[in-house]
């Protein structure tokens, strides 16, 4: 059961962050739907966590595994398009 609850839940993750108007991967983010999409792919890996771990420890790892992937994927988008350049031999902003 966890083999495809896993895929849907970072699917999902995927998805939310992608079609979100403040992410930093495309240059336009996906449509609407896309969010809908994201929206049931969660419900149903949480559905699906559920079955396969009982109520209590399926909503746990449906949570964090929501969770945790969204926040790095912020995280590393971040770092990759805000980090300091190298200018001229030297790391740091442009005077």
């Amino acid at each position: 059961m966890w083999v495809a609850a896993l895929p849907a839940t970072l699917a999902a993750v995927v998805l939310f962050y992608l079609s979100d108007r403040q992410q930093r991967w495309l240059d336009q983010p996906l449509p609407g739907v896309a969010r809908l999409l994201a929206l049931l792919l969660a419900l149903a890996g949480a559905v699906l966590w559920v079955m396969a771990l009982g109520l209590g420890v399926g909503l746990m790892v449906a949570l964090w595994l929501l969770t945790l992937p969204a926040l790095l994927m912020a995280l590393f988008a971040g770092h990759h398009r805000d980090t300091f350049q190298k200018v001229s031999g030297k790391m740091g902003r442009n005077p």
